[in-house]
């Protein structure tokens, strides 16, 4: 007695070894998706870095001369450093470095960067430098000190929470924001200097070595460790320290000053929130190895035990990315599980139930298969994973379809279920293996594509590509198994069947009889896209985020208090804004990188950045360009600029024009007209300088004979002036937690030159000298701040673009005037911002595509075996392209870098439909067929499953378009047309172009010779 489980049955439908293996990696995908490291966004490897040089009471030309240039060498020499570009001011520099776009190994080039530049630290110093190689890493979350009412009991609760969240393992770092750096003051009055003859220096020199003395003793085989002596580890030991008078006695320090604990009134940076100085924690996570959700839960209770120790409740948690992460991967989940259901529905209606049962469930088993191989792997889970299966959901039925009805149209043509599924796999395997490949091909270049823009969405790649070869094994698998187990003779398809077959034979009927007509309607087409409107945008997309900012930049050489002032007052602005709920400040930089394409500006003391809340579904654009209005004419001289939070890479600015040369007048004269062309433009807004002329900067003239003839040295003056101003650093104490400044001060100084001047000076004779004896004051005009590019003097002009406005295009219409301009004064422009980093991701792309098309001519020619039909699959490849601008016109969609990802997309679905209908056709002509009888029954017999697998992709992708993400839309927008577009093209084009390209000679001397 047979049955269709006999053992001849092929391994491959074996319902128990099937059915077995799939639940495997089923239940492996679910272990995965629990299991799997997850965060907000895809970590970018780690290309971007700086070095941050502290060079207190040095130049500009001294730090630059020093260190800059000499550190520019170094880096010259290391052939992975694609751009390194410095920022000198006065006492500090940064220069930051960024490693080419091809580097993967980034910890072996940084390894070689710290090498080099510590073997050349000898030579700057006294300049130190430190390299931050992190500097890509994200502080996603932001907790506050709030309650007490000192900045330094604020400071000590940071402290001890930091040290409670230090004690989860899966924090990286956690460090203080808005520090205000406790510090020990030897508070010592100018009148007491009068009276004791004791100079600030003589009491600095007492903690030269705040560390003490050790030393070990040995005797009778025993060491035994002597503690340090004279080691600092008290206040009370500071004060009691001894200081001998011109009397030969000694007094204790404490008695000739006053000697206390304060935080640094001259502290780089400030937090602030309603106003009020607070002191704040940045957590960093690492990236790609913890499930940021899960750590979120520890914080949140490690916060809420600190909080119960206290009863004011002093921690409240500021900026918090697990819940943005939360959101996100929800989001993206309702889109597909609607995307799902639309599917399933649609199938239902469409096919036969038992046969849209089969199709339905080979979903999940696909999906659930993909992610279990992607975090086998150690894939990570972010917007973009899920967003590549959201992608994938129309793409992974189609194998499954077309199996499955050419399953069913062998049993209703009476073959057992058990010979047409095995009759189906032998007839399809190859057809389905090089639509597979094709599939493939499209997204190929988007996965061997490099750079931070290739690095951002690599994950959708390798989720389609995933997903694309396990339809393919489920559909010769899985789905002639269950079609074995459900498929009944009377699983008729409905009555819409036929009227669709009847529709694609009328429908091939008469494109074949007007091939001209059909031509002409489709060239018309082609030239009518080139006339759409383009909906002009931004490149790279916004986020959804309920958050924004706005940063403030005061002119350079502005003071921290200044600049804190001017940020309390837009805080207090914004907050009067309709829909803000929250504003929070950083003051003196532009605060941690709480989301990760922020631009940083660390120890800026003329920068803040105001980051702002509102309700939910507040219209954050219109928000920002009603800010943007008001602020600029609120802050006329000041640089006020409110910004959305966006995708893709950090850009400073849309638009970005760098101007290097050898003459600086000539440089700034380039820049200045530069300035006033972009400012004439009524797209641009916000248009500045990032360069300044110069700051007023009070210089004191040394009379040498002078000074010799006082007996005084430079260095004793040095003291004088620092005692009198910020403090004379004595020492640096490490008995606290955080290292504190020892300063010698006179706080009652009004610090103003007047006085200074007048101060008298100890000599070496015990004689006052007053300090304008040797030393006159003049107010010169210094640079406030230079910019240097790959070892060149580089001065930049930045502007932003208005809303439904391009800055590609801006920048084309004006650049024949800019490089006019350049060569008139003899300088180099180049464009930066967004122009620059659109140009290199399509690049990348471009310079990947090759690979695709290789593969792809592989899959055709191993198919088809002639150049013909190959070339006929690939004039199919720009049907979908047509469509895709014309629905992001409709839709009022800009066509940016998602778009363009879309339009790759499709090239790989468009030709799956061609390569059925023409392996269809070549098929029938084998057997006998005439050419165009034979092409009239391909589109016949596949039209049902060409709409399926168009519908069911449309609808998989049509809740992305609705996505509260502003990134997934132009991306699904571009499918949707391209798709619609495509398949209608190749229902009325493609028959005309296989009645002109198939030679069906070539099949019937085939025929003829196997008969033989």
């Amino acid at each position: 007695m047979s049955s269709s489980f006999d053992i001849k049955e092929p391994w491959y439908q074996n319902p128990r070894l099937i059915l077995g293996l799939t639940c495997i990696l089923v239940f492996v995908g679910i272990a995965g998706w629990f299991s799997a490291s997850e965060q907000e966004d895809p970590q970018f490897p780690y290309r971007n870095g700086f070095i941050a040089l502290n060079a207190n009471g040095m130049t500009i030309d001294q730090i630059k001369d020093k260190a800059v240039i000499p550190i520019e060498r170094v880096l010259s020499k290391i052939d992975e450093v694609s751009t390194f570009q410095a920022r000198i001011k006065n006492g500090s520099a940064t220069v930051d470095i960024e490693l080419n776009e091809q580097v993967y190994n980034t910890d072996t080039v940084w390894h070689r960067i710290k090498n080099d530049i510590s073997a050349l630290q000898g030579d700057i110093t006294p300049i130190s430098a430190h390299i931050e190689d992190r500097a890509q890493d994200t502080q996603g979350i932001v907790i506050a000190i709030t309650h007490p009412f000192t900045l330094n009991e604020k400071r000590a609760l940071a402290l001890k929470l930091r040290t409670e969240l230090e004690q989860i393992s899966e924090i990286r770092s956690v460090n203080l924001v808005g520090d205000p750096q406790e510090q020990v003051v030897i508070d010592y009055k100018l009148s007491t200097l009068r009276d004791t003859g004791i100079s600030p220096s003589e009491i600095a020199e007492l903690f030269a070595n705040p560390d003490g003395s050790a030393t070990t003793l040995r005797s009778n085989g025993l060491s035994t460790h002597i503690s340090p002596i004279g080691k600092i580890d008290s206040i009370d030991k500071i004060k009691d320290i001894q200081i001998a008078l011109d009397d030969q006695s000694s007094t204790p320090l404490s008695s000739i000053a006053d000697v206390y604990y304060r935080t640094n009134p001259a502290a780089e940076e400030q937090f602030l929130i309603n106003g009020e100085r607070v002191v704040g924690l940045s957590i960093s996570l690492p990236a790609n190895s913890v499930r940021v959700t899960d750590v979120g839960d520890k914080i949140l209770d490690t916060v809420a035990q600190f909080n119960k120790q206290h009863v004011s409740s002093p921690a409240e948690i500021i900026l918090f990315q697990p819940k943005w992460t939360e959101q996100r991967k929800s989001g993206l989940l309702m889109s597909l599980a609607t995307g799902c259901l639309g599917v399933a529905i649609i199938l239902m209606l469409m096919m036969s139930i038992r046969t849209a049962i089969v199709v339905v469930l080979s979903i999940p088993a696909i999906a659930l298969s993909a992610l279990g191989v992607f975090t086998a792997g150690e894939g990570v889970f972010h917007q973009m994973t899920i967003a590549g299966l959201v992608l994938s959901l129309g793409l992974m039925v189609d194998n499954s379809i077309v199996m499955a009805e050419k399953i069913l149209q062998l049993v209703e043509q009476g073959q057992t279920k058990f010979s047409a599924c095995k009759n189906a796999v032998k007839g399809l395997y190859k057809p389905l293996a090089t639509a597979t490949i094709t599939t493939i091909a499209a997204f190929l270049p988007m996965l061997l594509a490099t750079g931070s823009v290739a690095d951002f969405i690599a994950s959708i790649p390798v989720l389609v590509i995933l997903c694309i070869s396990f339809s393919y094994l489920i559909a010769l698998t899985l789905v002639p198994v269950l079609a074995k187990l459900s498929f009944t003779h009377n699983s008729m398809n409905s009555p819409d069947e036929t009227k669709l077959s009847k529709w694609g034979q009328q429908l091939t009927e008469f494109t074949l009889s007007r091939p001209k007509t059909v031509t002409s309607l489709f060239l018309i087409a082609c030239v009518a896209t080139l006339f759409i409107p383009k909906q002009s945008g931004e490149f790279f997309p916004k986020t959804s985020r309920n958050q924004a900012y706005v940063d403030i930049q005061l002119p350079y050489g502005s003071d921290i208090a200044q600049t804190s002032t001017v940020t309390k007052e837009v805080a207090d602005t914004l907050a009067a804004f309709v829909g803000v709920t929250r504003t929070f400040s950083f003051s003196g930089s532009s605060g941690p990188r709480f989301y990760y394409n922020l631009v940083q500006q660390p120890g800026e003391s003329n920068v803040a950045r105001v980051v702002f809340e509102t309700e939910e579904h507040t219209d954050m654009s219109a928000l920002v360009a009603q800010m943007n209005s008001q602020l600029g004419n609120k802050y006329p001289n000041i640089l006020v600029t409110a910004r959305e939070l966006g995708q893709g890479p950090p850009i400073e600015s849309p638009i970005e024009l760098r101007v290097i040369g050898n003459d600086l007048s000539n440089m700034y004269s380039a820049a200045e007209k530069m300035f006033t062309v972009l400012n004439s433009q009524g797209q641009t807004q916000n248009v500045r300088r990032a360069y300044s002329y110069g700051v007023p900067q009070l210089r004191l003239n040394i009379n040498e004979q002078a000074l010799k003839m006082a007996n005084v040295n430079k260095k004793q003056l040095s003291d004088y002036v620092s005692w009198q101003g910020k403090g004379l650093h004595a020492s640096t104490l490490q008995y606290k937690a955080e290292p504190m400044a020892l300063l010698v001060q006179d706080t009652e100084s009004s610090q103003d030159m007047e006085q200074l001047l007048s101060l008298e000076v100890i000599n070496g004779n015990d004689e006052f000298i007053p300090l304008s004896f040797v030393a006159q004051s003049e107010l010169v005009g210094m640079k406030g701040v230079e910019t240097r590019r790959n070892g060149r003097t580089e001065i930049r002009i930045l502007a932003d673009v208005k809303a439904d406005h391009d800055e590609e295009a801006i920048l084309l219409s004006l650049l024949p005037e800019l490089d006019k301009i350049a060569s008139e004064n003899n300088v180099i422009l180049k464009l930066g911002g967004e122009f620059e980093e659109s140009q290199e991701a399509n690049g990348a792309l471009l310079l990947a595509l090759p690979s695709g098309l290789i593969l792809l001519f592989i899959a055709l020619i191993l198919q088809f075996n002639s150049y013909r039909l190959t070339v006929l699959v690939m004039l199919s490849l720009p049907l979908g392209a047509l469509g895709a601008p014309a629905m992001l016109a409709v839709v009022g969609v800009p066509f940016g870098f998602m778009s363009l990802l879309g339009v790759l997309a499709l090239t790989g679905i468009v030709v799956n439909t061609a390569i059925l209908l023409i392996d269809s056709a070549v098929e029938e002509i084998k057997k006998g067929k005439l050419k165009e009888t034979a092409i009239q029954y391909a589109l016949k017999t596949r039209l049902r499953a060409i709409l399926l697998t168009t519908v069911t992709t449309i609808v998989g992708m049509l809740p992305l378009t609705s996505s509260q993400s502003p990134l997934w839309p132009p991306l699904a927008w571009a499918v949707i047309g391209g798709l619609i577009t495509s398949t209608l093209l190749m229902l009325i084009v493609l028959p005309v172009w296989m009645n002109w390209l198939i030679d069906p000679n070539r099949y019937e001397q085939r025929i003829n010779e196997c008969n033989k």
